[in-house]
């Protein structure tokens, strides 16, 4: 067997649950060939691994990368640390589905918490446009959630109230569009405009488009404090009638 690259001696924590364990992981192909007390093979390179943890890279949940990634597609701070996916996307706000406005107002909005990135030409509108805009550049592997705040924008602005039968159908093709066009879900912020003005008869009826795709539901809750555990309530009720996957964004008390 021929390896690209052999981890010797390190200590394995593969993910299972089972103990971690001393072994050699070798790597072909950019795949996982072979795990345990590997005899000599020809590799093109060896890393002593003795003392260190060999792991499975790590999925952060919840980032605001969305276009801090575009920017600085190395994404070294979280290589370092283990990670080797994102998931962009989140609290109902990113940066696809849009047209011209909206773009705009969703950059005002989310400045404090996803930044600028200086040379992006921000000339896309559909999930798949911006997909695309990752794919092989990135060090990490991005997955993206159809962000419900952004598709309620498009369809409806800002809005206090719920959606007419050809609005809510509206904001339904676009999900549906955002996951055939390769994202992994959907995301809410109940906190933040327009999301907010959502009920739950709306989520429910875009999480069925995503739950008939194999995707999961990830809400940012209503309430926190005192309100917390009525608003982590709502969204299980919400989870359930779609018979979607469930992904807490947060789960806090305070």
């Amino acid at each position: 067997m021929e390896l690209d690259l052999v981890f010797k001696d390190g200590l394995v924590v593969d993910g299972t649950g089972g103990p971690a364990f001393v072994a050699d992981v070798g790597i072909a192909d950019g795949s996982i060939r072979a795990v345990g007390r590997l005899a000599p093979v020809a590799a093109a390179r060896s890393i002593d691994a003795r003392g260190l943890i060999v792991a499975p890279g790590f999925v952060d949940m919840h980032t605001h990368s969305d276009v801090r990634l575009l920017d600085e597609p190395r994404a070294e701070a979280k290589i370092m640390q283990g990670v080797t996916t994102e998931v962009i996307g989140q609290d109902g706000l990113s940066f696809a589905p849009v047209n011209a406005r909206t773009m705009e107002m969703i950059r005002q909005q989310t400045a404090a918490w996803n930044g600028e990135a200086p040379d992006c030409d921000w000339a896309w509108s559909s999930v798949a446009d911006y997909l695309s805009r990752f794919d092989g550049r990135t060090s990490v592997n991005v997955a993206y959630l159809v962000p419900h705040g952004t598709v309620r924008l498009l369809v409806m602005g800002y809005e206090d109230r719920p959606p007419t039968p050809d609005e809510l159908g509206q904001m339904r093709r676009h999900v549906a569009r955002g996951m055939e066009e390769g994202a992994v879900g959907l995301s809410t912020g109940l906190s933040y405009p327009p999301a907010m003005y959502a009920g739950d008869d709306e989520l429910v009826e875009l999480c069925l488009e995503v739950a008939g795709r194999g995707g999961f539901f990830c809400p940012h809750h209503r309430s926190y404090g005192k309100g917390a555990l009525t608003a982590y309530g709502e969204m299980f009720d919400v989870a359930r009638r779609a018979r979607v996957p469930l992904h807490l964004t947060h789960c806090v008390m305070n």
